[in-house]
This record gives C-alpha cells, structure tokens and sequence, in this order.
C-alpha cells in the first residue's frame, strides 16, 4: 500500500546509516541512495545532510518522518483489521532480535498458540533499530530485545539476563580463563554477527566500564549472520563472542569450546519492549506466560 521510496526513507531515517539500513533492507548501499535521492527529487526537497560518513535529517527530513510513523501506524491497523476480519480471531505480530528472537521469543510462540488457539502470533526477527521503529509505528505489537533502546520513549519489562561468552576452535587458546586486554595486546581477532550489533555493542561498552584497550583496526571482524561467526571461530579464526543461548548445541558437540573473561562476566539484560497504546491486555498477558515458562538457566531480571 504505502511506495517503497517511503519505507526506505524510514529506515534510513531510523538508523541514520545507509550503509546499515541497506543491510536491514536486504538492498546494496548504492540502491538505498539512488531511492532517497529519487524521493528528494519527487518532493522537491533535502531530506538527509550528508556529511562525509555522516548522515542526519533536514528539518522537512524530521517532519517526514514523524508524519511516515503515522502513515505506517494506520496501514498497519488496516491490514490487521482485515486479517483479523477473515481469520475471525485475533492476531499479533511479535519482533525480536537476533538471539532473543531465534532462541527465546520462537518456543514462546509455539507455546503460547498450543494453549491459546484462538489468537493468531505472527514472528518477525531483525536489527533493533528496525524493529523498534515498527513498533513505534504499530507494526508489531511487542518486541524481545537484548539491545538498547530509549527507556523515556517505550514502556518495558525485564525478562532475563544474556550472558556473553567467548567461543573458540579446539586448539586455538590453551586457556579457558581469557584476559580480554591480553588477548588484545596479542592483536586477536573477536568475531561478531556486525559491527554494529547488539554483541558487539556491549562487547564496547564492557572494554569502557572496566577500562580496558580499544581494540585496534582489523581486531574486529563482522562475519554477516550467526551461522557464518559459528563457521569462522570453528576455522580458528579468532574468538567469537556469541550469547551462551546461541552456542550450546556446538558446546556439547565439542567444536567450540568456552571461555570465562578474567576481568568478569559479560551479560546483558533482556527486556519486552511495547508502547503506551499497545494492546496492553494481550501484552500483559504474553508476558506473564513466558516468565512462567523461563527456562532455570536463565538469570530473571527483577
């Protein structure tokens, strides 16, 4: 219903990174540019500042956006409307991140629609920053995220903590206690899913609360999606840092093994995420149903 243009223009205007909403758009970079320089010239206005690397929005940018959310919120409550209309029941549409996603949020679901038939959950797994846009745009109706994300903005409640491990190659590291500033004094590599993800982020801010090295050019490497970090670590290619959710079929196979940080553990909260106008009874109550149903290995966040 709502042009293409549009729904790019709103994910670049969320991240504000081409290169990044390229990569949640399933689209090449220069694509994503060649679509936003289009609609400046449809509407007859800047929308992006381009500086350099950098990217921010006009004032006529800012407006498009706020006025996008709103498009999206209404197409959103249309089609659901109708789907509900012909399913005759109720529907939601749930998004988590990657590792909360893939390894929380789908057995939840399962679980949930065997006991509650008659509602209808949709998944959708993907990048934070997309997801908590469509949420904000009434696209979804609660999210599962191990990232950031605005407190002041977005209602939430705790579910869990993650904890971040090291995994590597049999053979790679003859320790299991891993001193991160060692390893990068040594020059090792440490693999994430991106740069720009959830792991790596917290990865970051860890190195800063404790006070430890920045890691140098080229110690970082981004491997593109979960399977292929799995691939290189087992190739020996440095030292993957995975959620301990993520790894536990590899660990008991043996083709990784994990390490423990020797300057202490690395962990994350999990939050749901929703708004102030969701579906509060429906959310309220998904909510309630996986806290009963979390696993014992998972740390629960008062």
């Amino acid at each position: 219903m709502i042009e293409r243009n549009l729904r790019i223009f709103r994910t670049a205007a969320a991240v504000l990174n081409f290169t990044e909403a390229a990569e949640i758009l399933g689209m090449s970079q220069p694509n994503v540019t060649r679509q936003l320089a289009r609609l400046e010239r449809e509407l007859g206005t800047m929308l992006f500042l381009r500086t350099g690397r950098s990217v921010e929005l006009t004032p006529e940018g800012e407006v498009l956006k706020e006025e996008c959310e709103k498009l999206f919120s209404m197409e959103s409550g249309i089609l659901r409307k109708l789907r509900d209309a012909a399913k005759g029941r109720s529907s939601y549409t749930l998004g988590g991140t990657v590792t909360a996603g893939s390894f929380l949020l789908i057995g939840m679901i399962a679980a949930y629609r065997r006991e509650n038939p008659e509602c209808a959950l949709d998944l959708e797994i993907g990048g934070a920053a997309d997801l908590l846009a469509r949420l904000d745009a009434g696209e979804l109706d609660l999210v599962l995220t191990d990232d950031v994300y605005d407190r002041k903005h977005f209602l939430c409640e705790p579910y869990c903590t993650d904890e971040l491990i090291p995994v590597f190659a049999p053979g790679l590291i003859r320790e299991r206690d891993l001193s991160v500033k060692e390893h990068l004094r040594r020059g090792s590599r440490f693999i994430f899913v991106g740069l720009n993800s959830g792991s790596c982020r917290a990865f970051l801010h860890y190195l800063r609360r404790r006070r430890l090295p920045e890691p140098a050019d080229g110690q970082l490497t981004a491997a593109g999606s979960l399977d292929a970090v799995k691939q290189l670590a087992q190739s020996g290619a440095g030292i993957a840092i995975l959620s301990s959710l993520a790894v536990e079929n590899e660990l008991k196979a043996g083709v990784l093994l994990r390490g423990v940080f020797s300057e202490g553990p690395l962990a994350r909260p999990v939050d749901f995420v929703y708004t102030p106008s969701g579906k509060h009874a429906f959310i309220d109550g998904f909510i309630r149903f996986c806290r009963r149903r979390r696993a014992p290995s998972l740390a629960p966040r008062s």
